[in-house]
Parts: C-alpha cells; structure tokens; sequence
C-alpha cells in the first residue's frame, strides 16, 4: 500500500509539471515574436489604423473637451513614404455641444528609430461639416498629426503623439471661433493615440 502511494505521488508530481509546462508553452510573449520598425513602410504595404483621442485640448476660442475618433486606411506608395485617407468623427463640450464629421487625405512618412520604434508624422487636408445648435458649417481642415509607434507584435503596433487640427471656413463657428482664417481662433491642439495593424 505504502509503494502505490509512493507510485501515485510520482505520477502526480509528473503531471503537474507536465501541465506547468503547457501552461507555460501557451502564455504569449512578445518578445518571441516582436515587431519591427524596419518591417513598417515597406511598398505595398496597406495599413488600417484607429487614431483615438479624449482630451482637455487646448483652443484659441476657449477651453474645451473633445473626443475625436478616426478610422484611416495609408497605402505605402514607396518605402517609407504613405498616401492615405480618413473618416472624422469629433464630439466637443465647451459653451456648446459640437458634432464634427470629415474625411481628409493624407500624406506621411516613416522614420525608423531603432528596432521596435518609429514616427510617422502626416499631414492631412480635406472637408469638415459642423453642426451647434441652431448652426451649420461646412469648413475645410488641415490636421497635422505626428505618433511615435511601438512595434508590439509583426503586424501590429500602437502609438501616441501630438496633433494639431485647424478649421478654415467663412463663417468660423467652430468652438466659439469668430474668424474663419488662421488668425488662430479655429486651432486645436491635442494628444491623440493610434492602433492599428499592415498586411
């Protein structure tokens, strides 16, 4: 009796290092299949990016807190150097609840850092329609956004950096702006981050 408790012991100490070991085999690590900077902007390359921020941005017309969501899509024409375009929604809460809704195309390009890291600034221009209440406004805009990526994982990276977006209309509503020009009062200026993944 006392041997099969002995045997029995054996085997449960072989299974629970057996299963610690699957466990282990199965928990992800990054590090052994890390991204890579140099892997990013190659031709050919399509990119689908989500470019998210939630800010007390900063306005020349007054403070305000905005929250932009932007889904894009940049084709890498040559290395390193990006065409691309962008859907614009943005809610802003300032002395009045803000709708703003665009498309833009842009342009970038991308700078390797070292291994995992990149910037990839872009500039973007294109159409924006705002909406108060009681007004309307159709403006074009100008976005300059600059992230600096992490290379998680081949094929996926996240970033962060700043951005800074200006409305030009005649009529300049926007966030309690009075001019439309770049007299300054249409300009907002922010940190906004970004996920997404390139086949």
């Amino acid at each position: 009796m006392r041997g099969n408790n002995k045997w029995m012991g054996l085997a449960l100490v072989a299974g629970l290092a057996v299963s610690a070991n699957a466990v282990a085999a199965e928990a992800p690590n990054l590090n052994s299949d890390p991204g890579r900077a140099s892997d990013f902007g190659q031709p050919g390359q399509l990119v689908i990016s989500q470019d998210a921020s939630g800010f007390l941005g900063y306005n020349t017309g007054n403070e305000i807190f905005q929250i932009n969501l932007e889904p894009a899509a940049d084709y890498f024409l040559q290395q390193n150097l990006s065409i691309g375009a962008a859907a614009q929604l943005a809610l802003g809460f300032g002395d009045a609840t803000i709708v703003g809704l665009g498309v833009l195309g842009r342009v970038g390009y991308n700078l390797p850092l070292n291994e995992r890291v990149s910037f990839w600034p872009k500039v973007g221009f294109g159409i924006h329609f705002g909406h108060i209440p009681d007004n309307s406004d159709v403006s074009f805009v100008l976005d300059v956004y600059a992230p600096i990526l992490f290379h998680v994982t081949e094929h996926f990276f996240v970033g962060a950096g700043p951005q800074m977006r200006a409305l030009i209309s005649d009529r300049g509503f926007s966030f309690g702006s009075s001019q439309g020009n770049f007299s300054g009062n249409d300009v907002t200026i922010g940190i906004s981050t970004t996920v997404g993944g390139y086949f």
